[in-house]
């Protein structure tokens, strides 16, 4: 869904040079296996990036026509590569989803307080449904602050204790309540975010309590990004998995709501949102009916489809039964709020073309390489940002068995900054693909940094975390932005100035005069990594005290 577009690469001199990896590790740890310098083609990842992200492609969303000539485009390409239909002789995994489209949307009403409110869909409110109803209703819905929404015992840690929401809309602060500490120390990780602090999770305990509706205050600092990515990514069609039960279990409205908006209301409550933002941050906060009342209705339009995720593969030589796992994204968000100048394509360029492009550029690579020890599994997945949707099917229905997996690199956005010093992992230090990656840097004498802002929880946030939440080990890293030509201010002027004026808009096109040469490096690294994990025979696990570990041990011992 969100992710933030870090800036690095080798430099241009560097980039050939063959990658012979030795790394100190711990005691007894296996040694990484020698890898030559990869043959990587930017024309490859120049040409698909221009074309998935051209208007004819019309965003690539699903079940649109752009999907259509993505799938196309793919399997020609995957074919010419040289590399064979990953699930039996077909390219292709169904993807079962239901698209939503709220029409129709009603003002949000507030009625009681200091006096009636309205508030407007899209510049100060969104709405959807999880439901497959035709027709939403949420009238005269008490509303009761729950502050950040959580429910989790093992952290002795309830904002619902002690309120029953059934049939109420639940207002909701975003990201967790430690957010603000600049240590990694606290109740909910410090200020590094958990899955608590994200959306989804917000309102799926919202829905177990039985609101009828949940709204989450945006702020731009929590959120990690600003109101125009909310307006852009929540209005519009709106892809679900299907379910048995047509969400008859979820509530009935999620939205959001403008911080200023909901100052609005709870000052009308007779309440101080300032205060309770500070409240809410501590474990013996209370939630807090505010006496007024929540109206808003819409209609649904709604379709049932089965979108694809794209498979290719290479088989393995000697551990052909063994799995090595590359994932990129191959959507975008189809047509969405239009730019001033009235171009309604958001492109998806930089998220999620140049990573699709790299998936062919690194088939291409491995096929010229000749067959690893292991398979090379290539997973192209849909509906990456309508919440992960694909990688989640392919994790619960994998193709090949999760416990013969033996980990995976995911690509979600090349930078275009140019050459950098360092890399930003994300989730550093959770697992041992950590060594792969060191090991693939040290030849170029580059660095893998943490993420520097891991409050944003760009962890639950591309389709790595689908893999690693069921045990496989799954590594995730960007571009830094310790840049060679301009050091960190200017990487971080480029990124500033995509995540504001690119990032889920129409203006993430391509450029014909992007500077390929970091681009080329960035993909070296991941070349590196997944061929070194495809020619050892080593297991990478999560480190010991990691959340995933237990599940892989289990995974692996096959309990």
């Amino acid at each position: 869904m969100q992710k933030k577009w870090f800036a690095f690469a080798l430099t241009p001199a560097l980039a050939l040079a063959s990658c012979v990896i030795q790394v100190d590790d711990a005691e007894n740890a296996v040694p990484l296996p020698e890898v030559a310098a990869p043959e990587l083609s930017v024309d490859t990842m120049r040409d698909i990036t221009r074309e998935l992200s051209s208007d004819a492609f019309e965003g690539r969303a699903p079940g649109t026509p752009g999907e259509e000539k993505t799938l196309a485009l793919l399997t020609k390409k995957f074919a010419e590569a040289g590399i064979e239909p990953g699930n039996g002789d077909s390219w292709f995994q169904d993807v079962p989803l239901v698209e939503i489209e709220a029409k129709n949307v009603s003002d949000l009403t507030v009625k009681g307080g200091t006096g009636d409110m309205s508030f407007k869909y899209g510049p100060e409110m969104v709405i959807t449904s999880y439901q497959e109803q035709p027709k939403i209703d949420v009238a005269d819905s008490e509303l009761v602050f729950v502050g950040y929404g959580i429910n989790a015992p093992e952290r002795e840690w309830n904002d619902y204790e002690g309120i029953d929401v059934k049939g109420k809309t639940v207002v909701i602060l975003v990201n967790d309540p430690d957010f603000g500490t600049e240590s990694l120390e606290g109740e909910f990780g410090g200020r590094a975010m958990t899955y608590y602090g994200r959306w989804t999770y917000k309102y799926e305990e919202a829905a177990r309590q039985g609101a009828a509706a949940a709204l989450i205050i945006h702020d731009t600092a929590p959120a990690a990004y600003g109101w125009n990515v909310v307006e852009s990514s929540w209005s519009g069609p709106q892809f679900y998995a299907q379910s048995a039960n047509g969400g008859s279990d979820q509530t009935k409205a999620n939205g959001w709501v403008q911080k200023d908006v909901a100052a609005r209301i709870f000052t009308s409550a007779g309440q101080d949102l300032e205060a309770m933002m500070t409240a809410a941050k501590n474990k013996d906060f209370k939630a807090v009916p505010l006496g007024v009342t929540a109206s808003m209705s819409f209609e649904n339009d709604i379709s049932k489809m089965n979108s694809k995720n794209v498979i290719g593969m290479i088989k393995g030589k000697t551990r052909p039964d063994e799995y090595v796992l590359y994932t990129a994204h191959w959507d975008h968000l189809g047509r969405c709020k239009p730019a001033p100048d009235g171009d309604d394509i958001c492109n998806g360029a930089v998220d999620n073309a140049t990573g699709t492009a790299a998936l062919v550029a690194l088939a291409e690579a491995h096929v010229k390489a000749g067959a690893s020890d292991r398979s090379i599994i290539f997973l192209a997945v849909t509906a990456e940002e309508s919440g992960l949707l694909g990688s989640k099917y392919y994790a619960e229905n994998p193709v090949y068995p999760l416990n013969k997996t033996v980990g995976g690199v995911n690509m979600d956005a090349f930078g275009m900054a140019g050459p950098a010093k360092n890399v930003v992992v994300v989730g550093k230090g959770k697992s041992q693909l950590d060594r792969y990656l060191e090991g693939a840097l040290t030849v170029d004498g580059r660095t893998a940094e943490a993420e520097p802002t891991p409050e944003k929880g760009f962890y639950y946030r591309s389709d790595h975390f689908s893999f690693a939440k069921l045990g496989v080990p799954m590594i995730y890293f960007e571009g830094g932005e310790d840049l060679v030509e301009g050091g960190r201010e200017a990487g971080e002027a480029i990124s500033k100035d995509y995540t504001e004026n690119r990032y889920h808009g129409p203006k993430d096109e391509f450029n014909p005069d992007w500077n390929w040469d970091g681009v080329m490096g960035d993909l070296k690294v991941y070349y590196t990594v997944a061929r070194m994990l495809a020619m050892t025979e080593d297991w990478p696990n999560w480190n010991d005290g990691d959340e995933f570990r237990d599940i892989r041990d289990k995974s692996r011992a096959g309990t």
